[in-house]
């Protein structure tokens, strides 16, 4: 009831204000430059960070998808400004970028880039807009693309140290980099296959952007670095401007007509009336994020810890197949996999949420092994082109420090009862009895993700199989082998989910996040550390049993970092 009275005293309040707002702006139409400033990370939505800390993302791709929307019926704007920085995400997250940039030009608005310094992320956003401005003393290296792996093998057994390892796939190289001095033969072709097919779709959309050839943006970024005089010959960029000729070329300044307003603060043509009643979200969000892990077992116990915890996942998938308004569900998946088990059970939920709503799955940066096995249990699947996907394939991997603690005069005394009670200890590695029983779970594990695999993909197993064996994809390769249904980001996922919901995604989406006390979520922003330095008896009513960590576990996970 109050919130009605208060919705309705708003209304009557600002109604007046808004018309005359809205009536000059009808009248004396001012032409105004959206300017957007794209620079570090650029997540899905807002996430939430302590007051104090120093770490400021970009405007998130939900308010900028608003943006996009909202300039489709502004005739004011007929310029965007974009300005491109040091861009800090992943392939994926830059593409998306580069799509929204793209859904801003239309046939009576032009969008223009402008560069201090461009490297092959920023040039390929920029090279979408209409036009490329480059700073005099700007410096284009957008010098390729590669990938760069330590492998500390030879390190390790100097030291003394061992890692056991027990995989099923041949390509499944997550611990390669601690057991060999360089990469197999089976993943030096998985990666090669990677930077090649992302190299070229990123040449070929900046040729097709800036109108030249393959090879000749090829033969351009082989030259790199370039300044500004040699990128504007080779076509990279459109002209060479000085920072302080923009408001010139743009129309703005003090005694211009035009504005600029920043993409943070835009809000679109101006209404006549103030919105009286917002509508809900019809859509929700599950996110799974970082590495997979088991968690509690109880689906409603709280969890504060790092990464997508199994509990957690599924109480929110649970939540969103519950609740009356929802219509569909969009599963957001940025992760690299991890816990066999834990994927098991997102799988499962994320099944249960199907039989009863749409759900649509978006891959982010990484979604692959423990990340793909939860994405196929969706209605479909979207990848970027830039995504790390696949790796259907299960490893399981422990450090044996028995060597290094002999060297340094440190003796282990065990008192066991049983064959295998220290079968997952750190001081030994595995017998022969137990390496063999451990590669039979890993086996009876593979061939389950096979199977959950094939019956989320409504495909043969043995068509699964050729592309499975622990091979990472990109997300274009696995559109090809149909490990993916759809090439795009959120806007095409958002899409199709309105297709199958009939809701609409312009309404915004309803996260479905982790339950928190009102306590941990004021100690949880204010001070991220807090926990550890609150009185004993305080930190004692905040406690919880933490997941308990041991050797040997059983994981689906992928591990690949780009270099450029």
């Amino acid at each position: 009831m109050l919130a009605l009275l208060y919705r309705l005293v708003r209304f009557f309040v600002l109604s007046p204000l808004t018309v005359v707002v809205a009536s000059v702006d009808r009248l004396r139409p001012r032409p105004r430059v959206l300017e957007l400033l794209l620079d570090g990370r650029h997540p899905l939505r807002p996430t939430p960070r302590s007051p104090w800390s120093r770490r400021r993302d970009g405007v998130n791709r939900r308010h900028l998808a608003h943006v996009e929307r909202r300039l489709r019926t502004d005739p004011q704007v007929g310029t965007v400004l974009v300005r491109v920085g040091h861009l800090r995400g992943g392939w994926a997250e830059v593409g998306a970028l580069r799509a929204l940039v793209a859904r801003m030009r239309g046939p009576n608005r032009r969008v223009v880039a402008y560069l201090h310094h461009a490297d092959l992320r920023a040039l390929w956003v920029a090279s979408v807009c209409d036009a490329v401005w480059l700073s005099p003393h700007g410096v284009v290296d957008a010098a390729g693309l590669g990938i760069e792996q330590l492998y500390f093998g030879d390190a390790i057994e100097r030291a003394g140290l061992q890692v056991e390892v027990v995989s099923a796939g041949a390509f499944k190289s997550a611990m390669e980099p601690f057991t060999r001095d360089a990469p197999s033969p089976e993943n030096r072709e998985a990666l090669e296959a990677l930077v090649g097919d992302l190299e070229e779709r990123i040449v070929q959309d900046i040729a097709q952007g800036r109108g030249r050839t393959v090879d000749a943006v090829r033969e351009a970024l082989n030259a790199a670095p370039l300044l500004a005089a040699d990128a504007l010959e080779r076509g990279l960029v459109t002209a060479v401007l000085a920072e302080d000729d923009l408001d010139t070329e743009l129309g703005t300044g003090p005694k211009a007509r035009a504005r600029r307003v920043r993409a943070e603060v835009y809000a679109g043509r101006p209404r006549f009336f103030p919105v009286l009643f917002r509508r809900r979200p019809r859509l929700a969000l599950v996110e799974v994020h970082g590495a997979i892990r088991d968690g509690a077992l109880d689906e409603h116990t709280p969890d504060d810890g790092a990464g997508a915890a199994a509990h957690v996942v599924c109480e929110a998938l649970e939540r969103a197949a519950d609740a009356r308004g929802v219509r569909g569900v969009l599963l957001h998946i940025d992760s690299p996999g991890g816990s066999a088990t834990a994927s098991e059970r997102m799988w499962r939920a994320v099944r249960r949420v199907a039989e009863k709503k749409p759900v649509i799955a978006l891959m982010g940066d990484y979604a692959a092994s423990g990340g793909y096995y939860v994405a196929s249990a969706a209605h479909g699947i979207v990848a970027a082109p830039g995504t790390l996907t696949g790796s259907i394939g299960v490893i399981s991997a422990k450090p044996v420090l028995g060597g290094l603690l002999e060297r340094l005069g440190i003796h282990v005394h065990r008192v066991e009862r049983g064959d295998r009670a220290s079968m997952f200890s750190l001081m030994r590695g595995y017998s022969p009895g137990e390496r063999e029983a451990l590669k039979g779970a890993i086996r009876q594990f593979y061939s389950l993700f096979l199977r959950r695999v094939a019956e989320g993909r409504g495909r043969a197993v043995e068509a699964i199989e050729p592309h499975a064996e622990g091979r990472v994809w990109t997300g274009g390769q696995a559109a090809e082998r149909g490990l993916v249904d759809r090439l795009g980001h959120e806007h095409e996922a958002l899409q199709w989910l309105e297709e199958r919901s009939g809701a609409d995604a312009s309404r915004g989406l309803l996260l479905f996040g982790p339950r928190r006390p009102w306590m941990r979520r004021l100690l949880g922003s204010l001070m991220p550390g807090a926990r550890a330095e609150l009185p004993w008896a305080l930190r004692a009513l905040l406690a919880r049993v933490e997941e308990p960590t041991r050797g040997g576990g059983v994981d689906a996970r992928c591990e690949v970092r780009w270099s450029a």
